[in-house]
């Protein structure tokens, strides 16, 4: 019987040093978010190189209402997230009717050895017909000190003066998905 007890003693040790665990993470992805959230985002986009497909002309143009960035840095695999590229379509022309309200700019600071596959991957993409850019000195992270290295975080919706209004890829999570629609209805009216 005394082994038993302490068995379940070890066993209620583990659970709530799990529960633990799990409880500082979340405390440290709000601490993260709140962050993001108190510091305006700067996007030096002119600084950048613009790539887009054969039918875009330049997309300069910046002021919008709501801002939509996607950034995927060195540590990430840029080749991967060039590869996703097309599951973003859905979203995008969902917005469609929101016209020049809301941009989606897609920032990649790929290792400097898988520049040049990634780059010619990004234009060589047929059917993805939106901003992509090549942060070649990585100006949006030194512009950004603020930034998690973690990249959940380097997704986010900003307002017109670019202050973070949402954390996280609505491809993802329905939660992250169904915040994104209440913030861009409540700001640029309902969808058609």
């Amino acid at each position: 019987m005394n082994k038993f007890m302490l068995m379940i003693f070890f066993l209620f040790l583990l659970v709530l040093g799990y529960a633990y665990v799990c409880n500082d993470d979340t405390r440290v992805m709000k601490e993260k978010i709140g962050i993001l959230k108190q510091n305006k985002i700067s996007l030096p986009l002119e600084r950048m190189k613009y790539i887009c497909h054969r039918s875009m002309g330049e997309n300069t143009q910046i002021n919008k209402s709501l801002k939509f960035v996607s950034y995927s840095d060195f540590m990430a695999c840029s080749s991967c997230a060039v590869d996703k590229l097309y599951t973003w379509i859905d979203l995008i022309r969902k917005t469609e009717s929101y016209e020049n309200k809301l941009g989606y700019y897609f920032i990649f600071f790929p290792k400097m050895k898988e520049w040049a596959n990634v780059e010619f991957a990004i234009s060589t993409l047929s059917h993805f017909n939106y901003p992509v850019y090549m942060d070649s000195l990585g100006i949006f992270e030194r512009s950004n000190p603020h930034l998690p290295h973690n990249q959940m975080f380097h997704t986010f919706l900003l307002d017109e003066n670019n202050n973070v209004l949402l954390v996280g890829n609505p491809l993802d999570n329905e939660k992250i998905e169904e915040m994104f629609w209440q913030i861009v209805e409540k700001k640029l009216g309902k969808r058609e």
